[in-house]
């Protein structure tokens, strides 16, 4: 059987992985300006309860998988990952305390909250983190129960959906699994870079999705809206990053 070859855009990416340790506190700030004050404040407590789960889930980062991310000008996707990891990591039971201060028309709010840690998934994923121009990708996938698969990959414009593809339609994978399945390459490239980083997300589900893989790929906000959507404990999301080189 002919191999086919998946290449990847460039990005930049940051690699996560959740600890076992809960945390079941965490603090968060918030700022907003608005021709009514009380409206203000409604937004900043909105955010600061929102900084206040992207802390959490920062803190349940491994120290040995955790790879600095650093924003380019073209490729601002460093933020924006912290914000889908927050979406899944847990949900806020109540405000333990919050502190208000307006200035005008601007509400800054500082909030300390209890969050409970969503239930992961039992999946992992691995492989070699460093290839080279021309190397063959893949990723080891290991589940302990039956679950469903999509893998992304970010670009500047939006959002590509790896699996599933035009070659493998079934998401439903029960035991280990590897991506790209039998008969697919995927082929490390640098697009002329000296090096680029690679960044797949790899979302798990209890219940079959229904994507639109087309909206996602021009408009990369449509999949935090669909993280959100999916019930916390229903779902995981793993970062992969891949460092690729030049030979």
């Amino acid at each position: 059987m002919n191999s086919r070859n998946l290449f990847f855009p460039l990005i930049l990416g940051i690699s996560t992985s959740l600890s076992a340790e809960a945390v079941s506190v965490s603090y968060g700030m918030g700022e907003a300006t608005s021709h009514n004050r009380i409206h203000a404040c409604v937004m900043a407590e909105n955010k600061a309860l929102k900084d206040a789960l992207i802390n959490f889930s920062e803190r349940q980062f491994t120290a040995t998988n955790q790879t600095v991310c650093e924003d380019s000008e073209s490729h601002a996707y460093c933020n924006y990952i912290r914000e889908i990891d927050s979406s899944t990591s847990g949900t806020i039971r109540q405000v333990l305390d919050r502190i208000r201060r307006t200035k005008d028309t601007t509400c800054f709010i500082e909030v300390k909250v209890e969050i409970e840690p969503a239930t992961q998934l039992p999946a992992e994923v691995s492989s070699e983190r460093f290839y080279k121009e021309g190397d063959s990708i893949s990723v080891d996938v290991d589940v302990n129960a039956p679950l469903y698969l999509h893998v992304f990959n970010l670009h500047e414009n939006g959002v590509d959906t790896l699996f599933p593809n035009d070659y493998t339609s079934d998401t439903l994978i029960d035991d280990r699994f590897n991506f790209p399945p039998k008969g697919i390459r995927m082929i490390a490239s640098t697009n002329g870079e000296a090096e680029s980083r690679e960044t797949l997300l790899f979302l798990f589900t209890k219940r079959r999705q229904s994507i639109d893989t087309h909206f996602l790929r021009t408009n990369k906000d449509a999949l935090k809206d669909l993280l959100e959507s999916i019930p916390v404990n229903e779902k995981k999301l793993i970062t992969h990053n891949i460092v690729i080189r030049s030979k």
